[in-house]
């Protein structure tokens, strides 16, 4: 349906009421796995019960913040002396060998609506894929992690993204993949055959990493690629699964430290966020949904509607340049190549152009 017609025949207060009837605002729950967590428990006592709120309270609030260190600031202290205030629902569950545990959801908005107050950072749902080439010795033999390559270790790297709301692809290490990129490869440092090999998956952020023994520890070295930095890690461990599980932490510290949004921005001023392409009803609320889905973005409305273009006003946690970092991990919107031309009386406010991505 092309919005023309509508333009010409409605007022367009009633066009954003009408294309705006039924959604829900920008503060939307994430994904159930970043509020809830499963943590062993002693028995079903109250104060093993307690202990275990305050347990799994840490892990989500590790996956929410995105940073280990976080986790030492004394602005959460209030929040953990009232962590039953949290608690959503609880269940106990048999970890296996006769180990009790105790799973947690606890109410994410809340938890959030708290960090953010408090000024800490908050990591939404909305969270890119990494694309994981792991060269590693596993029985002896040297293998690149993927397909049905090193199993065991690939679930080691898979808990702990579980434990820290992280999205891994492995490469399915198919003909394609093994001609493309060898355990020599990532041993050696080369990025050119790891970056070529990845344009397939089309993910954002790329790693390339390799573990091996040196004297009596497995020493792992990590490299985190995206479209505009690389970054350098190393990570040592008794054991190969050892090393591979803090490496990996250390990469969820960095991509926590660069995509979570630390508070609400210390100005009131709302930004206008113009998207150009907008054709169709269609367009309007994918685009207005996506928005709203955003982390960054703590609240948004309709502002104008034009032909071929929407302009929307929004209250964001952080500033106009985390939304558009945000908006690159997606698909639906790009960064447009031109600021929008806007009238005299906006010109003051802060503002971010935008494009559907076709």
């Amino acid at each position: 349906m092309n919005l023309r017609p509508l333009l010409r025949r409605l007022p367009v207060l009633a066009l954003v009421c009408l294309l705006t009837a039924g959604f829900t605002g920008a503060l939307q729950a994430a994904g159930a796995g970043l509020h809830e967590a499963t943590v062993p428990v002693q028995d079903r006592d109250r104060a093993a019960r307690q202990a275990g709120f305050e347990a799994a309270l840490d892990r989500v609030l590790l996956k929410l913040t995105g940073d280990r260190q976080v986790l030492r600031d004394p602005r959460l202290d209030d929040i953990r002396s009232a962590v039953s205030r949290y608690v959503q629902r609880f269940r106990y569950v048999d970890l296996g060998d006769g180990q009790p545990g105790l799973e947690v959801l606890f109410d994410g908005a809340a938890l959030e609506r708290q960090l953010i107050s408090r000024g800490l950072p908050v990591w939404g749902a909305d969270r890119p894929a990494v694309l994981m080439w792991v060269g590693a010795i596993h029985q002896g033999q040297r293998v690149v992690l993927g397909g049905e390559e090193g199993r065991e270790l690939r679930e080691t790297l898979e808990r702990v993204a579980g434990e820290r709301g992280l999205r891994l692809v492995f490469p399915v290490m198919d003909l394609q993949d093994q001609s493309a990129v060898s355990y020599a490869d990532l041993a050696g440092g080369f990025n050119e055959p790891v970056i070529q090999a990845s344009t397939r998956y089309g993910s954002r952020f790329v790693l390339a990493a390799h573990v091996q023994r040196r004297g009596n520890l497995w020493s792992g070295r990590w490299r985190l690629m995206g479209q505009d930095f690389q970054e350098d890690y190393t990570a040592e461990g008794e054991t190969p699964e050892a090393a591979l599980d803090e490496g990996l932490q250390r990469v969820a510290d960095a991509l926590g430290r660069r995509l979570a949004i630390a508070g609400l921005m210390a100005s009131e001023d709302h930004v206008l966020v113009t998207v150009d392409g907008v054709q169709s009803l269609a367009d309007f609320q994918a685009v207005r949904q996506y928005l709203a889905e955003l982390s960054v973005v703590a609240e948004i409305r309709p502002h104008r509607l034009e032909a071929g273009q929407a302009v929307f006003i929004t209250r964001l946690r952080g500033s106009p340049r985390d939304l558009e970092r945000g908006v690159r991990l997606g698909r639906v919107l790009v960064p447009a190549e031109a600021a929008a031309e806007l009238p005299f009386h906006e010109q003051r406010m802060s503002s971010v152009s935008l494009r559907l991505s076709r």
